[in-house]
């Protein structure tokens, strides 16, 4: 009998697969039992005159196309993560190319999404659709593309989205003309068209449009915030993962998003009265001009498909869908290089924090850049110095409670500790169960990521950083250590894809309740865990 977890389900047999879509066939490539298909289309042209507007679904095309080679990945100026310089290593699982990220290419007409399914053959799959990070700035869906033991393992298909990024989806032109009332959210409005192209077709590909779950780290995450909140999504998919990204929908107003409009366009040259010269501009210029500004474009609310959530709450427009959410101990790992610190230096850059010179000018440079696929930071957004002015322990207390929390741990990895349970990445999960378990109606799955992993620029140090465990969830193995750990995650995942829950033979993961508490702490060896993180709360300002 077969069991899930084991790469027994790969059964598509032929050299180079053929699937009907709605808009017309497709041809993918057969890797060992998995049918993978890049580069679908599921929206048309939203380049030129079509800038900023919603998007419209794929035109129908005629004979069988070739998806074998990557789609467009969205203009940025940032590469997909498993082919960046610092974390392509570790997001590549040792088999770049599986990937395809070297002839990967960059364009508006970004609306194509990746399919993997181990059976083209009638069966109801669940369906998992991957929406990548990298802020609202960088990012692919490239990284399913590697996935196929998941897939494999446990009999699910497997969806990565590219869609529209920075100044291409978030640029808010609704003071100028209504037709553009929702351009502020364009890239949003482009993975809701995704999802209606996988309720639509993912049946062709043995998915179960029935069983879709949509999942997010980082600011797929967020992405996946804004879609639970959205009316229009609702009966798309069923369930929810939320990963190291708990930001609130639509926190944006479109007075401070077209305050962002004005200054690009006053970078640019362009008098406010001839804005539709914007559509003119080549593709690069634009994105230069966007950067050159400091200000991350993100969505803004539209009052249509949401409204502006001023006092950032976690909106659900179906609030009984089950929803799994979680971070890493050491999320702000990711973006700099470990540094040798002793207490002492500990306890000064603690007692500086609110002061804002907690992090030394060379690190404050640091960080992932877009060439690493992840979101760049600009001078004017501030410094991650700016996280500890949420800190308002006493410093030698705080350090006490982190080191009979972890003895082993050395003064910088403490540090690093402290600053993520400050910012929104480590502290917004539990936030976020919290808010899920206070309506009582659908489950919430709250976890705690702890485990060590090597550090992508500097694999002799180990730390739980921002997005280690997302390749480890769809069996994305680089390092022999991380096997275990990979193992028992992606098989919860997939139990939670497949019934809503993530228990399994493994684990015994009850829901979240505000009563109990209750964390599933993700470590050498995994356990249930009540409030693990409650000390660390107590020092950080609301």
């Amino acid at each position: 009998m077969k069991r899930y977890g084991e790469a027994v389900f790969g059964t598509v047999t032929d050299a180079a697969p053929v699937v009907q879509t709605i808009h017309g066939a497709v041809r993918g490539e057969n890797r060992e039992g998995v049918a993978v298909f890049r580069g679908i289309p599921y929206g048309g042209d939203v380049s030129g005159k079509n800038r900023f507007r919603p998007p419209s679904p794929a035109k129908d095309w005629e004979g069988v196309r070739d998806c074998t080679l990557n789609g467009f990945i969205a203009v940025q100026a940032g590469t997909s993560i498993s082919g960046s310089a610092d974390f392509g290593n570790y997001f590549s699982g040792g088999h770049p190319e599986k990937f395809g990220c070297e002839r990967e290419k960059q364009g508006e007409n970004c609306l194509v999404l990746n399919v993997l399914t181990p059976g083209i053959d009638g069966q109801k799959r669940p369906v998992a659709v991957y929406i990548h990070g990298g802020g609202f700035d960088t990012g692919s869906g490239t990284l399913v593309l590697g996935a196929d033991q998941w897939v494999r393992e446990e009999d699910l298909v497997l969806v990565g989205i590219n869609h529209r990024l920075n100044v291409f989806g978030y640029l808010n032109l609704s003071a100028y003309d209504s037709d553009y009332s929702s351009s502020g959210m364009a890239g949003i409005l482009d993975l809701l068209l995704a999802l209606e192209w996988v309720r639509n077709n993912i049946r062709e590909f043995g998915g179960d449009p029935e069983k879709v779950t949509i999942m997010g780290e980082s600011g797929g995450g967020a992405k996946v915030n804004h879609l639970l909140a959205m009316h229009a999504a609702r009966g798309l998919f069923r369930a929810a993962i939320v990963e190291s990204g708990s930001g609130a929908p639509a926190v944006v107003s479109p007075k401070a998003a077209c305050g962002r409009t004005k200054m690009l366009l006053e970078e640019l040259g362009i008098p406010e009265d001839c804005w539709k010269r914007l559509f003119e501009i080549p593709a690069e210029q634009l994105l230069r001009a966007g950067g050159r500004i400091g200000m991350g474009f993100s969505p803004s609310s539209d009052g249509l498909y949401l409204p502006y959530n001023k006092e950032g709450d976690f909106w659900e427009a179906d609030p009984g869908r089950p929803l799994l959410v979680g971070a890493a101990a050491d999320e702000l790992a990711a973006f700099f290089d470990p540094e040798v610190l002793t207490w002492e230096e500990l306890r000064a850059r603690l007692l500086d924090g609110n002061k804002g010179t907690a992090f030394p000018e060379h690190l404050e440079a640091k960080g992932k850049g877009g060439k690493n696929g992840m979101p760049e930071r600009s001078e004017k957004e501030g410094k991650f110095s700016d996280i500890l002015q949420n800190f308002s322990g006493n410093a030698d207390e705080v350090i006490r409670i982190f080191r009979e929390k972890d003895p082993s741990a050395d003064p910088y990895q403490i540090f690093i500790r402290i600053c993520s349970q400050c910012s929104f990445l480590g502290a917004g999960a539990y936030r976020q169960a919290e808010a899920k378990a206070r309506k009582k109606e659908g489950p919430a799955y709250n976890y705690y990521f702890a485990f060590q992993a090597p550090h992508p620029r500097c694999p002799e140090k180990t730390f739980a950083w921002h997005t280690a465990d997302l390749p480890l969830q769809m069996r994305v193995v680089t390092y022999p250590g991380c096997e275990e750990i990979s193992r028992v995650m992606a098989h919860a995942w997939a139990a939670f894809i497949r019934t809503g829950s993530p228990n399994t033979e493994m684990l015994d993961w009850p829901p979240f309740t505000l009563e109990k508490k209750e964390v599933m702490v993700f470590d050498k060896t995994s356990r249930v865990m009540t409030d693990p993180t409650k000390e660390y709360r107590q020092f950080i300002r609301e």
